[in-house]
C-alpha cells in the first residue's frame, strides 16, 4: 500500500534511472551527472543501457562485457555500487540480454518483441529493489524512450517522470524509427515530462498535447574550476604544441558544421584546433579532416578528465550547423567551458545558446566566427575565469537537482488533489 507523501519526503525518495548510456560510457552522460548528483542525497539506481543479443555475440570479449557476464546471461549480480556518499549512494544495475528490435518495422513484430524487452527491464528493477528492501520510488527515464514508454504496465512508482534531451527524430535513423514516436507515449503516459530546451518544450508540448516543462542541462562546475584554480600536468597529446590552442570537447558528430571546421584550421595556421571527443566525422562528412596538418584528435576523454585538457585551450569553439536538430539543444558543454574559465566562441544555433550572448562571442556567420577566435584569446585573464566560472556556477548540476525537486513535488501534489 503506497503512503501518501509530503513535499519533503518526496525529495528524499529512491531514484530509478534509465537512459540511453552506460555508467562506464568512455563518453560523457548528462544523464550520468545528474545520476551521481542525485546521489550526494538520495539512493540512486541507475539502468544500464541494455545489452542485445547481437551486442553480446559481437562484442563477448570487451571488457565492458565481461564484467557484466553474470548479469547478462544469468541475472546474477545484476546490482553494483558505483559511489557512496555521506548521504546517499548510485548502484548501478545490469539488466539480462533483449533482443535486437529496431529493425524491425513498427507492428506486431515489433511490439512483441519490444514488450519481452521491458518485461525483462522491469524485472531486473523489481527484483533489485525488492532485494534492497525499497518500496516507494521515483522514476526517471532520461532520454530512453524505446524503453517502457509504457511503464504502468510493468512498474508502480509513487512518480513518474519522462526527459527528453534532443530532438530525437532528427538525431539519426536508428532513432528516428522508433524513437520519435515512442517519446510521445511516453510524454503521454508520464506523470510528468520535461526538457533540456526552449525549442524542445516547445515543440514535444504542440506534438503531445501535454506540457513540457524547461530543465536545462547543468555542469559538473566544481571539477572545471580546477582548470583555472589549480595546476595541472600538460597531457601527452598537447605536450608537443607551441601554438596557442582552439579547443572542442565532445562528439565530433552530426552536429559539426564541418565546412566551418575546416575554414577555422585554415584561417589560422598559426593555432592548433583539438578535438577532444569520439569520432564519427567520417559518417558525416566528405571533408578529410586528418589532412589539415594544423588540426589534432585525441579521442574520447571520460569527463573527470576533460579539465586536463581545457587548462591548456586558449579558447573553446561550439562550431555547430544552425538547422533543426541543433535549435533543439541546450549544449552540456557551456557550463562545462565557462566553469573552466575558458573562452567560448560558438554559432547561434539555439534560443539557448544565445540566452549566454553576455558571457561568450556568438558569431552569426563563418566570417564572424573566425574574427572572434582573435577576440576571444585576447580576452583571458584571471578575473575573466571568475566571472565566467560564476555565471556557470548559477547552472551546476546541484541547483539543477534543486528545481528538479521543486517541480517533482508540485506535481507529486498536484497528482494527490
Amino acid at each position: 500500500m503506497k503512503v501518501p507523501l509530503g513535499p519533503d519526503d518526496v525529495r528524499k525518495l529512491p531514484i530509478v534511472i534509465i537512459s540511453m548510456s552506460r555508467w562506464d560510457s568512455p563518453i560523457s552522460s548528462a544523464s550520468w551527472s545528474l545520476a551521481k548528483e542525485f546521489g550526494k542525497h538520495n539512493r540512486v539506481y541507475y539502468v544500464d543501457y541494455p545489452y542485445t543479443f547481437s551486442e553480446w555475440f559481437r562484442g563477448r570479449k570487451l571488457p565492458a562485457i565481461q564484467m557484466r557476464r553474470r548479469a547478462l546471461l544469468r541475472g546474477n549480480s545484476q546490482v553494483r555500487t558505483i559511489y557512496e556518499y555521506t548521504d546517499g549512494i548510485v548502484k548501478a544495475i545490469t539488466p539480462t540480454l533483449v533482443f535486437p528490435v529496431n529493425w524491425l518495422r513498427k507492428g506486431w513484430g515489433y511490439n512483441l518483441l519490444s514488450d519481452i524487452n521491458d518485461r525483462i527491464l522491469a524485472k531486473a528493477i523489481r527484483k533489485t529493489l525488492g532485494e534492497e528492501n525499497v518500496g516507494q520510488y521515483l522514476f526517471l527515464n532520461s532520454f530512453n524512450p524505446t524503453y517502457l514508454a509504457n511503464y504502468k504496465k510493468y512498474l508502480n512508482p509513487i512518480l513518474a517522470i519522462y526527459q527528453s534531451r534532443d530532438a530525437i527524430g532528427a538525431i539519426n535513423a536508428y532513432t528516428r524509427k522508433h524513437g520519435a514516436y515512442r517519446e510521445i507515449q511516453a510524454i503521454r503516459s508520464y506523470d510528468m515530462a520535461i526538457a533540456t530546451s526552449q525549442n524542445l518544450s516547445k515543440d514535444l508540448t504542440q506534438s503531445s498535447g501535454k506540457t513540457v516543462s524547461i530543465f536545462p542541462n547543468g555542469g559538473d562546475t566544481e571539477l572545471f574550476k580546477s582548470t583555472w584554480q589549480t595546476a595541472g600536468e600538460i597531457p601527452d597529446e598537447l605536450a608537443h604544441i607551441r601554438t596557442p590552442i582552439i579547443g572542442y570537447t565532445g562528439n565530433i558528430c552530426q552536429r559539426i558544421d564541418y565546412v566551418l571546421l575546416k575554414k577555422i584550421a585554415e584561417a589560422h595556421p598559426d593555432k592548433t584546433l583539438v578535438l577532444v571527443g569520439p569520432r564519427e566525422d567520417k559518417i558525416y562528412t566528405d571533408i578529410n579532416l586528418d589532412r589539415i596538418p594544423n588540426l589534432l584528435f585525441t579521442g574520447p576523454r571520460k569527463l573527470e578528465e576533460l579539465p586536463r585538457y581545457l587548462r591548456y585551450f586558449d579558447c573553446a569553439i561550439i562550431p555547430f550547423l544552425i538547422n533543426e536538430f541543433t535549435r533543439s539543444i541546450y549544449p552540456l558543454k557551456i557550463n562545462e567551458y565557462l566553469a573552466a574559465g575558458r573562452a567560448v566562441v560558438t554559432t547561434d544555433f539555439s534560443p539557448d545558446i544565445i540566452d549566454f550572448s553576455e558571457h561568450i562571442y556568438l558569431a552569426t556567420d563563418h566570417r564572424k566566427f573566425l574574427k572572434l577566435i582573435d577576440r576571444a584569446i585576447e580576452s583571458n585573464s584571471s578575473s575573466v575565469c571568475r566571472e565566467r566560472y560564476d555565471v556557470a556556477k548559477s547552472n551546476s548540476w546541484e541547483n539543477r537537482v534543486r528545481d528538479f525537486w521543486g517541480m517533482a513535488s508540485k506535481c507529486y501534489a498536484a497528482l494527490k488533489l
